[in-house]
């Protein structure tokens, strides 16, 4: 086979890679996005996530005077875990145990020691990562078939950045190439294509090699294979 043969193959297999999969790449990298700042979206719209500090000169208190405060506005509580989460305007994550031995997490004003509301078993969190990880699919007697579904795209994204790499000579000299805009669309789309290629190739190696890795996971996983 010759070398233009070859060539030409590999272009065809890169060109027919994404065509199956392009909008379930879609919905993962939209659900992804979302699950990363669903903290931040959610102090948005709730309230009780945040510090609400009462006054400029406020001070925060230490976990024991947290924990002490709880202990004397809630007798019948058990305080457990007390938490700090990622920033300073959230509210503490605070564990606490009713009588009835149910437990959850408490957003505690962490000036006042005040419980300011309690974590929802299943928040817009929660929700957002389980639509990205397994599209909602309940996990019955091993993986969800969701869970397959998901990470069985990192083998076409890998072999598609394979294939990308090898028809596109030279990639490197791709990054800062400028797009044409003035030779026709042809030349435009393509041009733009090879730029956000070669300025994504670090996002999806990482996506395509950690899918690949939780679908291996899953695999060993419901083999019973440690």
């Amino acid at each position: 086979m010759s070398k233009k043969s070859r060539s030409k193959i590999w272009f065809l297999v890169h060109s027919w890679l994404a065509l199956p999969i392009w909008f379930f790449v879609l919905i993962v990298c939209v659900t992804g996005t979302l699950a990363v700042i669903s903290k931040e979206i959610m102090w948005l719209a709730n309230p009780e996530m945040r510090d609400n500090r009462p006054s400029d000169d406020a001070q925060r208190m230490s976990f024991e005077q947290i924990r002490a405060t709880i202990e004397r506005n809630e007798p019948d509580l058990i305080v457990g875990t007390i938490m700090q989460p990622d920033g300073d305007y959230f509210a503490l994550s605070v564990f606490v145990t009713y009588p009835d031995g149910r437990s959850v997490p408490a957003y505690v004003n962490p000036y006042t020691g005040v419980i300011q509301g309690l974590t929802p078993s299943f928040d817009f969190r929660r929700f957002t990562r389980a639509l990205h990880g397994w599209w909602l699919v309940p996990f019955t007697n091993g993986y969800s078939w969701g869970w397959y579904l998901v990470s069985i795209l990192g083998l076409p994204l890998l072999a598609s950045l394979v294939t990308g790499l090898v028809v596109y000579k030279k990639f490197w000299r791709g990054f800062f190439k400028p797009v044409r805009f003035s030779q026709g669309p042809r030349i435009f789309w393509g041009d733009l294509h090879r730029l956000s290629g070669v300025w994504s190739i670090w996002f999806i190696a990482v996506i395509s090699i950690t899918g690949t890795w939780f679908l291996i996971q899953a695999i060993l996983g419901d083999n019973q294979i440690s």
